[in-house]
């Protein structure tokens, strides 16, 4: 995953490697809003941004750990650009609607 920041908006690349194709991307370009306030997020938002377990590969080897943290601050976020196609490449169908949208600078 590469990812480049500019001037409140930041643009997300990563590119399939395993199995192919290759040619699977996704490019997505947000701009960032004002912070949330806790009373304005839900069940919803906590568990679309909390990551309990990690998972990963190292070479033939699969690993996970548990991510534990206090809850990172949310902001407004805005799709300018979205360009996926690993959800095809995945053979799943094209999501519908606007994104959903949040960042987070990480924990504070």
């Amino acid at each position: 995953m590469d990812i480049a920041e500019d001037a409140g908006e930041i643009s997300y690349r990563c590119q399939r490697r395993l199995p192919g194709p290759r040619s699977a991307t996704c490019e997505v370009t947000i701009s960032i809003g004002d912070r949330y306030a806790d009373s304005e997020l839900g069940q919803r938002d906590h568990f679309l941004t909390a990551r309990w377990i990690l998972f990963s590969v190292a070479g033939s080897r699969y690993r996970s750990a548990r991510a534990c943290h206090d809850p990172w601050p949310l902001h407004r976020a805005q799709a300018l650009r979205v360009d996926d196609r690993l959800v095809a490449a995945a053979g799943l169908p094209a999501p519908s609607g606007a994104p959903l949208v949040h960042y987070s600078p990480g924990s504070t």
